[in-house]
């Protein structure tokens, strides 16, 4: 079990740019969070027309930006906390 204590406001995914989680070969062009506030991306890959989703640990590939977010749809939420 992890105790966090937060100063402040609790940070949330308001404050990140989708240019932060950009990484080798995937830029990320979308931003959202699970049910417990963690950030999930959506990233697309630079040199083939490949979409990731990561939530965590765990990462889902696919092959148009339309089927990762239709998988997004119901399981995530934007940054104001409505579902996608």
């Amino acid at each position: 079990m992890k105790n966090r204590f937060f100063y402040g406001t609790k940070p949330s995914i308001k404050h990140f740019r989708p240019e932060e989680f950009s990484r080798g070969a995937y830029e990320c062009t979308q931003l959202f969070q699970s049910k417990n506030g963690t950030p999930v991306m959506i990233s697309r890959n630079k040199a083939m027309d490949i979409w990731k989703v990561e939530c965590g640990f765990s990462a889902v590939f696919f092959g148009t930006k339309a089927e990762a977010l239709a998988y997004c749809k119901g399981r995530f939420f934007d940054a104001d906390g409505q579902a996608v």
